[in-house]
């Protein structure tokens, strides 16, 4: 069997759904937004696989993660740099969402967000 980049994504963010997202949250909207730091590499190569919204930080990071919190997705999945990761963390927070476990696949930048159920 072989494995493609594709593929492989698709399972990687399905984990989220699976192991942290409380199921009312999922059947109403399952919008994956992926978050990525365009400088780093991991980033660019997950946004160039991924099927979904892809997003890559720029500007003012609060602004940019109030912002995406306003859209209300389902699942935020993000590769960043642990200081942007804790920033939009801290500000998905105060809209309403948690951490969830994110896809091991993803590496140490890899992290998700959704909605508290």
């Amino acid at each position: 069997m072989k494995a493609t980049r594709r593929g492989v994504l698709a399972g990687a963010l399905a984990v989220p759904a699976v192991a942290g997202v409380p199921t009312a949250v999922w059947a109403r909207d399952n919008t994956v937004v992926l978050v990525h730091d365009p400088a780093l590499t991991a980033g660019r190569r997950l946004a160039g696989v991924h099927d979904g919204e892809v997003l890559a930080i720029s500007g003012d990071r609060i602004r940019f993660a109030r912002a995406l919190c306003a859209r209300r997705p389902s699942l935020v999945v993000g590769v960043t740099r642990s200081a942007d990761a804790l920033l939009i963390e801290d500000v998905a927070r105060e809209a309403g969402y948690v951490p969830v476990t994110a896809p091991a696949s993803l590496g140490t930048s890899g992290w998700a967000l959704a909605p508290r159920g």
